[in-house]
């Protein structure tokens, strides 16, 4: 069921959990991390002041959604991301001698 659930979309996943004793907090969480998992990333920790997992789960996964990592320079041997968290990456390689 949680690869069932990992399979929908994060709101969809909320509209059901908010109204179906079928879905499980447990296999809900389960869900939603793996469908994170499964494109590359990690939902942040719930805060302490948030008493809902489900619904701090499905926000963050919402989030990171509507603000996916997006190319911020690029060069002939270089690019720098933003990813949605506002974390700054980079990749590939310094220039050789003559190039």
């Amino acid at each position: 069921l949680v690869r069932v659930v990992s399979r929908c979309d994060p709101a969809d996943i909320a509209r059901v959990a908010a109204v179906s004793l079928l879905f499980h907090a447990s296999l809900v969480e389960e869900g939603i991390r793996l469908w994170a998992q499964e494109r590359g990333f990690e939902l942040p920790a719930q805060p302490e002041g948030e008493s809902c997992a489900v619904r701090w789960l499905c926000y963050s996964a919402l989030l990171r959604e509507a603000n996916p990592p997006a190319r911020a320079a690029a060069g002939k041997w270089h690019s720098v991301f933003i990813d949605g968290e506002g974390r700054l990456s980079s990749c590939g390689s310094a220039a050789t001698e003559g190039e």
